[in-house]
């Protein structure tokens, strides 16, 4: 696992806005749905998810869910050395994320807590995406941020140094949620200066998604963990039908959906770390955005003006686009589309192989009215038997060492290339958040490069001299 340096001086500028999203947002993650659950009862309106973000972003499906009672006893397995129940401890608790789908996760994972502290009412909302994270902003500088927040890697240093969270890191340390337990890069994500602001959460991975109808209706082998570009590349040109509209892959402007992934596959590297300096123009990225883009070049991808208008998701899910890069976070959606008959694989192999992969943790707010309890509380969801109880729910990857195997078991379809790739992935560059100056850039570059009115070596060379130029 790769870890890079966030550019936080220079990402950080601004109002607060996310985009990553693993496990809930991603490049393309806008959320339309709000659901609110308390203690007994999950009271959910939802309306459209849709997902659309730049740091985390997926479009969502749509779902109505109507007032459940939550059963009144927890199904929590009994697992004593994680409850870290030698004291029980009471009063409310409210805890706040931008994913609806990971609902029924979060309320399993309250219940199993409440079943340990019974005087302790967890209430857990959602809030849509791209309402989150200027929400969270507005209350933390009101003084009353929920008690828990699911964080963002590529957030939590501006809410860390601005005296919004609480340091964990004595929880890291002890026996319930040791940091032993969590791949290193998580635990690292939400490190700033020597404190730890985060709980482990869950890992959220990129793999191919694949249309098995059209597979077998263009009579193209479906993907393995040994294909290359290639292989991706010829069977796009197979799997384009372009009388019937329908396309081989979908080429996305997107860094954390698409073309990070390819940058590192051949080698490259989005940003030096040692150098602290962005890495775009490098030989490597240059000849994986190409191919990138080649993609459109050829006709194998719906164009930039189409795919504005239509998400690769929703391509995707209508039937129009065979092969999309995809998040672990999106299979709660596309096993709702009940024409969409799909399947999983590990991303192609460059020279190498490469995947985004990163994760989210649970922070508590530094002015929490109930300390004791919102710091048992992110231990116990930290826990093994916490992070159990998200695995069943299907809804996230957990982070817990050897807890995945259920979260794997909870679908038909085969989704351990989710798992499997994180031995190789790369953590966000950290070109996510929307009012930085390097997004900013990128924004004004990347969509004439994706439109073919930019060549690539141009854009990559610009694009490297004003992000650095901007971080000086």
């Amino acid at each position: 696992m790769k870890k890079y340096k966030r550019l936080m001086t220079l990402l950080m500028a601004g109002t607060v806005a996310v985009s990553m999203s693993a496990c809930g947002g991603s490049d393309n993650a806008k959320e339309k749905d709000t659901a609110k659950t308390e203690a007994g009862t999950t009271e959910a309106k939802s309306e459209s998810t849709e997902a659309k973000k730049d740091n985390a972003a997926t479009e969502s499906t749509e779902a109505e869910k109507d007032s459940t009672a939550v059963e009144s006893e927890s199904t929590a397995p009994e697992n004593d050395n994680a409850s870290a129940e030698e004291s029980s401890v009471s009063g409310e608790l409210k805890m706040i994320f931008w994913d609806s789908n990971q609902e029924p996760g979060l309320v399993k994972m309250a219940e199993g807590f409440m079943k340990h502290n019974p005087d302790c009412k967890v209430t857990v909302e959602t809030v849509p995406w791209d309402e989150y994270w200027t929400k969270l902003q507005a209350a933390a500088q009101g003084g009353n941020m929920p008690d828990i927040v699911v964080m963002h890697p590529d957030e939590v240093k501006n809410y860390a140094e601005g005296g919004m969270l609480m340091d964990l890191s004595d929880i890291l340390a002890g026996d319930v949620a040791n940091a032993s337990n969590f791949p290193q890069y998580v635990v690292d994500d939400f490190k700033v200066d020597e404190a730890y602001y985060g709980i482990p959460k869950d890992i959220g991975t990129l793999g191919l998604y694949y249309n098995k109808d059209l597979f077998d209706a263009a009579n193209v082998e479906y993907p393995t963990a040994d294909w290359t570009w290639d292989d991706m590349m010829s069977a796009a040109e197979k799997l384009t039908d372009k009388e019937k509209g329908i396309y081989g892959i979908a080429a996305a402007n997107d860094g954390q959906n698409f073309y990070w992934n390819l940058v590192w596959q051949n080698g490259g590297e989005v940003f030096d770390e040692e150098k602290n300096l962005c890495t775009f123009d490098s030989p490597e990225a240059i000849e994986a955005m190409k191919y990138a883009v080649s993609f459109i070049e050829k006709g194998y991808s719906p164009n930039s003006a189409d795919l504005a208008n239509l998400s690769p998701d929703e391509y995707f899910e209508s039937g129009k686009v065979a092969m999309n890069f995809g998040g672990s976070w999106m299979l709660t959606e596309y096993l709702n589309v009940d024409t969409l008959n799909f399947g999983v694989a590990e991303l192609p192999t460059g020279k190498e192989k490469g995947v985004i992969c990163s994760g989210m943790a649970f922070s508590v707010a530094a002015n929490t009215k109930n300390p004791e309890a919102a710091k048992k509380l992110v231990e116990y969801l930290g826990s093994e038997e916490g992070q159990t109880l998200q695995a069943e729910s299907g809804v996230a990857i957990p982070a817990f060492n050897g807890t995945q195997d259920p979260w794997i078991a909870k679908y038909e379809v085969d989704v351990s290339p989710f798992v499997t790739c994180a031995e190789y992935g790369h953590t966000s560059p950290g070109f996510t958040t929307s009012t930085s100056d390097a997004s900013a850039i990128l924004e004004e570059y990347m969509p004439q490069v994706f439109s073919l009115k930019l060549p690539v070596e141009d854009a990559m060379k610009t694009i490297t001299e004003e992000i650095n130029a901007s971080m000086q």
